[in-house]
């Protein structure tokens, strides 16, 4: 009996590890696609939906897409009531892998021994053909092969624990009383939730129920109550994974929370109280109990969402009353605009989001050149906010660059990961021009102290510059955007400028010191500057050339 335990243990382990294989292939596979769909999230309600049924097809999981959507909210990029109809459809998403589990034979056909084949295949093609793509595909079939053989695994050795003799018609006692009676709705509702709660995964726990029905340990009806415990199971880990963020974000993981509650309290009393005629209904159907199940725990979700979303307005605003509003933080200017730890758990999304977060950073970066330079041609004072820029800009290089280390050490594509490791060098470089900028501003402060200005034909030789710059700027910044190749010959165009232009205004002032035009004080800190804005346009240079890294043409 003892042995017999471990073994279907680790068919769920083997179960568990297939689903997260092949859910982390497809991402792979779809990561591009899925940055596409989650990017056409808009108010319209039925959209939001189809994106939630696609995303949570594709990686295989409700409770990861909600998590994921707790980052999204955190950081802005989708609004409360975006993501309460992209929650709608990822629940029925997630019904897929009851229906993949359910489909052990057809007919005569073992299925199962067939997807462990394919299985095997799988590896020996990750093993043996070196290209990410055909690697990818392995990864699906195996992670796929090792669900099924987690399956038999289980069902085998389940039937050799709960029947005496694993004779089906003679189950244990406790089976009967545990699987088989005649419970209360709830109790068998609660037993769900503690479950799901406990494996963060309602498709390991559906797809279990499908495998015990499929032996004849548990019966549909128990089946039912457990479904819909564990649909309210699954919410508990967006509800952790919201601890710490927006407001927003907490009331996202609450209105998962709200719907799948409401749709189970739906479903209870009609359940309970035609439970004979729910039972025939399902088994003209489908004769295979386990195919029962899967298609129930389909139409509950679609059932449920067909009600509750004309109402999604009032479950968000149910979910603000719940968890009010705060007062603003003080540390409010130092959030991420684009990227969440919660992200990371989809890697294609966070590689994505971290450009634009270092988009950001860099326009911070180059509001201080602009900011130092008006300070040396003018008697503003920006010393205060260019400051606080480089407050900015000193957090971001450090918490950017840790998010990329927690980056590298998940599953990445061979692309991202390149373009991961280029990041660091970006991130590094647009932190030098702020401290080019910083310096560019004490020379204002040493004239200042000093009572020196420099003279009206230098300021408008340095503002041209900056204009210059400014340009070099546009164009390094939309190539590294758009991973545009051919753009980088704008790149070069205004930098070789830049370089020209500054060897041109370091003539003139040479010549303006023979007149006696400028004095050693003002020629020192001009011809710093100028060095600074060369050096500033030689960073921001490298940011749009490390596209090179990862780019093709």
């Amino acid at each position: 009996m003892i042995w017999n335990i471990f073994f279907m243990f680790g068919g769920v382990a083997a179960m568990m590890i297939g689903m997260k294989v092949m859910g982390n292939a497809l991402e792979q596979v779809a990561g591009k696609g899925m940055k596409k769909l989650l990017g056409k999230v808009t108010t319209n309600r039925f959209a939001g939906v189809g994106v939630g049924l696609a995303v949570t097809s594709i990686i295989q999981s409700s409770t990861a897409t909600t998590v994921m959507l707790v980052g999204f909210v955190n950081i802005g990029l989708m609004t409360l009531v975006q993501a309460t109809n992209v929650i709608m459809g990822a629940n029925i998403g997630t019904t897929v892998t009851a229906h993949i589990v359910s489909l052990s034979s057809i007919g005569e056909i073992e299925v199962g021994a067939i997807a462990a084949m394919i299985g095997c295949i799988g590896i020996l093609m990750s093993m043996l053909i070196k290209n990410e793509k055909v690697e990818n595909i392995g990864n699906i079939l195996a992670g796929l092969g090792l669900i099924f053989v987690g399956l038999e695994f289980i069902s085998a050795y389940a039937q050799a624990i709960m029947f005496v003799g694993g004779d089906k018609t003679q189950p244990h006692v406790w089976v009967q009383a545990i699987f088989q009676g005649d419970h209360f709705p709830l109790l068998l509702i609660l037993i769900g939730i503690v479950l799901t709660a406990l494996v963060h995964s309602s498709s390991t726990i559906t797809s279990l129920m499908v495998v015990l029905a499929g032996i004849e340990v548990l019966s549909f009806e128990n089946a039912l109550f457990l479904a819909l415990g564990s649909n309210i199971g699954t919410c508990l880990t967006s509800i952790m994974s919201s601890a710490g963020t927006h407001v927003n974000a907490k009331r996202t993981a609450i209105v998962h929370l709200l719907f799948n509650t409401f749709g189970c309290l739906l479903f209870i009393a009609p359940l309970w109280i035609w439970k004979t005629q729910v039972r025939n209904l399902f088994a003209s159907i489908s004769t295979d109990v386990g195919q029962q199940i899967a298609i129930f725990h389909t139409l509950f979700n679609v059932i449920t969402t067909a009600i509750l979303l004309p109402f999604s307005p009032a479950v968000v605003k149910l979910a603000c009353l719940i968890i009010p509003e705060k007062k603003a933080e003080d540390d409010e200017k130092f959030k991420f605009a684009f990227i969440d730890e919660r992200l990371l758990s989809t890697p294609p999304v966070a590689v994505g989001n971290t450009k634009n977060e270092i988009i950001r950073m860099s326009e911070f970066a180059k509001e201080n050149v602009s900011l130092a330079v008006e300070m040396l041609t003018s008697e503003v004072d920006n010393t205060e906010k260019l400051r606080a820029n480089e407050e900015l800009i000193n957090h971001f290089n450090k918490e950017i660059s840790a998010y990329l280390t927690k980056l590298l050490g998940k599953e990445l594509s061979e692309e991202d990961d390149k373009k991961v490791g280029s990041y660091y060098h970006v991130v590094s470089d647009i932190e030098r021009i702020g401290d080019y900028a910083e310096n560019i501003m004490e020379y204002a402060h040493k004239l200042r102290k000093e009572e020196l200005a420099l003279s009206e034909e230098a300021k408008q030789e340095l503002k041209e510059l900056v204009n210059t710059f400014n340009s070099l700027y546009e164009s390094s910044i939309l190539a590294f955007e758009s991973r545009s190749l051919e753009k980088l010959a704008d790149v070069d165009k205004y930098e070789d400028e830049i370089d020209n232009v500054s060897k041109e205004l370091e003539n003139k002032h040479i010549e303006r010191l023979k007149e006696g035009l400028c004095t050693a004080e003002i020629g020192s800190v001009y011809l710093q500057t100028i060095s600074h804005l060369e050096r500033i346009a030689d960073h921001i240079t490298n940011v749009a050339f490390s596209i090179r890294h990862y780019s093709h043409n």
